[in-house]
């Protein structure tokens, strides 16, 4: 009996120290991050699932970590999996779950940023539309206090961290997963003069309910505004953002470690830059690419070579169908209010890994900054990074004729059934349930109030851009930074004996404000509309998600490709044509070649790929003059493209599906001669920065306006 009783003694002692040996952890130590007992330094990039096709996942994820990263940094945008209230998708791209899963299969550890605000130059930051809609019962739709201790808001918070936590629990590091670090909100310090700490503390509590204690929860700010967006001492981790040369890097990792408690503070910047964001009638980005290695390897040499470092972006994708996000800044027409700036498709970022898995900055220029960061990881870890996979298939499919066309408003009945929402007064989309795209107003007015010219007012800027038109012609079009009232020309072609005519306005919404500080609501701001200052009435409305192209009625046309209108401002219209891909093209993984279709002489519109929202197009204004054609997109023989251009068309309706992306439109020339002149400049600052002490930490807080404040807010 005693010999059984010291065999078992034993075996609960072996037991014991198996468990202490095998038990995960990642804490604060130090000033380090330690991992299972060991310092661990990490070499992140931010990877976003939401916007690559799903097929491509393991393949970015690959290349990324073939620069010897060991570490993935993504969002979980509370828009993309909360659609509408109560309503949740966890299924093709967005099966966040598969992606995690993925990285851990790839020996990749995980920083999870979980919200509820993100930006990311996404639309809205990542919280729902829904939020601002007071018409189909949402609690304080449109009147609660974003980002705040609002209980309004909190209740919705609540609801949809009660489905998203409980579903990343098991991936925490501590319980077997890839989850080393949650980040909640996101650059809180920008929010104003809010700062609601209550907020942040209730976020706090209901992480550490779902996912324990012993998960590191952080917060990141630039450094200016570390104390405004965190909370001090033991209750959260404070890390800073900031891009390549902007700080000294001891005062900058030195806010942080001013709001940490001792030894809780290892370096880490969680949005590094190695390009930035782009508009829409702005230059591509490119950033110097000696400037981001220089800096990238302070980083990781710092304190003794533990500093850790987050890319945001290693490798950016795309905005897909409505899911880009917008800008506001300072500056717009006098009586305009603020400038409204959406952000391209593309969110090819001018990083390392490009929008279509290449390497370097294809369509961009500029030194390869992958085999640079690459040869830098290298150089620091003494280590051969994993091989690089090979670059990816581009192929150019060639001409495509759009032979079949049908204008907008022919095609209405199909795509909006009826007469429309009957509407006594003009409202937002958000009003009548829809999410995104562009929405018509239509209303009956007297003609004889058009046949001398008149002035419509529509009382405060739409959101965001406007095409009027009456009887189906463009006679005027709004835009948000311009003013709320338009002239529109002499009708004097309408019939003397009509009494009432049709005046549509059709809506374009490109993507919400991401600094989520405020509601930005798409289609027409105000219920009063004036035509000569008459208030009109009586409206019927018709929300355009354009979700199923398949309803549109398009009409052949006899002969080679159809003839676009001589007018200026033709009606908006579908086009749509076909092109072949051969199976024999596929990759061992069946997956088509990738492609880009090019579009100089279009204006601006969406574009669909067999069904498939790939988003919005505007070549006129540039930068992007070429959509990403992803290739697990593509199918076997024939390829449907379908073009909805808002503005006008060009003669041949047709487009060209070429090899090479373009990110140097409209004027090529002018702005490659530009950007050339601007790499040199910020080159020769890197040399004098380098050579100085920097700039101090003192002339950074004092430097950093509030027109800065809202450029970084961006992100």
């Amino acid at each position: 009996m005693a010999m059984n009783s010291v065999a078992l003694a034993l075996v609960l002692i072996a037991t014991c120290l198996s468990t202490v040996h095998t038990q995960r952890t990642f804490t604060l130590e130090n000033d380090r991050f330690v991992r299972n007992g060991k310092p661990t330094q990490l070499i992140s990039g931010s990877v976003h699932y939401h916007r690559i096709p799903v097929p491509y996942w393991r393949d970015r994820l690959l290349r990324v970590r073939s620069m010897g990263l060991n570490t993935i940094e993504l969002y979980i945008p509370w828009n993309y999996h909360e659609r509408y209230p109560g309503e949740y998708t966890w299924d093709g791209m967005a099966d966040v779950f598969s992606f995690i899963e993925l990285i851990q299969e790839l020996e990749m550890v995980v920083l999870l940023r979980v919200g509820p605000y993100i930006c990311a130059e996404w639309d809205f930051g990542g919280l729902p539309w829904w939020l601002g809609s007071s018409q189909i019962w949402v609690v304080g739709g449109g009147k609660m206090h974003l980002r705040s201790s609002d209980p309004d808001y909190l209740e919705h918070v609540d609801r949809w961290f009660d489905v998203l936590l409980p579903k990343v629990a098991p991936y925490v590091y501590q319980r077997g997963g890839p989850v080393v670090m949650v980040q909640l909100e996101n650059e809180y310090g920008f929010i104003g003069d809010a700062h609601d700490k209550q907020y942040m503390r209730h976020l706090v509590k209901l992480a550490r309910k779902a996912l324990g204690d012993e998960i590191v929860l952080f917060t990141t700010d630039p450094p200016p505004v570390v104390e405004k967006g965190s909370l001090p001492d033991d209750e959260i981790f404070s890390v800073v953002d900031f891009g390549p040369g902007w700080y000294n890097l001891s005062d900058a990792f030195g806010a942080q470690r001013k709001y940490n408690p001792p030894g809780k503070s290892p370096a880490l910047c969680s949005e590094f830059y190695p390009g930035w964001l782009v508009h829409w009638g702005e230059k591509m980005a490119n950033t110097s690419a000696q400037v981001l290695t220089d800096s990238f390897s302070e980083i990781l040499a710092y304190n003794q070579g533990s500093g850790s470092v987050n890319f945001y972006m290693a490798h950016g994708g795309t905005n897909f169908g409505w899911t880009a996000g917008a800008g506001i800044a300072l500056y717009a027409e006098e009586g305009a209010g603020e400038s409204y700036q959406a952000h391209i498709t593309s969110y090819d970022y001018d990083c390392m890994v490009s929008e279509a898995g290449q390497y370097g900055q294809p369509g961009i220029g500029g030194p390869n900054k992958y085999e640079m960061i690459r040869e830098a990881v290298k150089r620091h870890t003494g280590s051969e990074p994993p091989a690089s996979p090979p670059p990816p298939t581009i192929k150019a499919y060639g001409q495509v004729d759009l032979q079949q066309s049908v204008p907008l408003l022919e095609a209405l009945p199909q795509l909006w059934p009826g007469d429309g929402i009957i509407s006594r007064r003009p409202l937002p989309m958000e009003e009548y349930g829809q999410g995104g795209g562009l929405i018509l107003y239509r209303v009956k007015v007297k003609a004889e109030a058009l046949q001398n010219g008149a002035e419509l007012d529509v009382s405060s800027p739409v959101h965001d851009y406007a095409r009027i038109m009456v009887e189906g012609k463009v006679v005027a079009s709004l835009d948000r930074n311009k003013k709320a009232k338009v002239s529109l020309p002499v009708l004097d072609t309408l019939s003397s004996d009509q009494d009432l005519v049709t005046l549509d306005i059709l809506v374009e919404g490109i993507g919400r404000d991401n600094s989520g500080s405020k509601f930005d609501l798409k289609g027409l701001m105000s219920q009063e509309v004036y035509l000569n200052g008459d208030l009109l009435e009586d409206w019927r409305v018709f929300p355009l998600e354009l979700r199923d192209t398949a309803l549109i009625p398009f009409q052949t046309q006899a002969g080679s490709a159809p003839k676009a209108t001589a007018t200026p401002t033709p009606t908006p219209t579908f086009y749509r044509g076909t092109f072949n891909a051969d199976a024999s093209l596929k990759s061992k993984d069946g997956i088509l070649p990738d492609s880009f279709l090019a579009m100089p002489a279009w204006s601006k519109g969406v574009l669909f790929l067999n069904g498939f929202n790939l988003g919005w197009y505007w070549p006129s204004v540039g930068p992007q003059m070429t959509m990403y054609i992803p290739g697990p997109m593509l199918q076997d023989g024939q390829n449907e493209l379908i073009l909805f251009e808002v503005e006008a068309s060009p003669k041949e309706a047709s487009v060209t599906l070429v090899e090479t992306p373009d990110f140097y439109g409209p004027k090529s020339k002018q702005q490659q001669q530009q950007q050339q002149h601007d790499m040199m400049a910020q080159e020769e600052m890197h040399s004098k920065v380098a050579s100085s002490s920097k700039m101090s930490w003192k002339l950074m807080q004092d430097t950093v306006s509030s027109s800065d404040q809202q450029q970084m807010m961006q992100l």
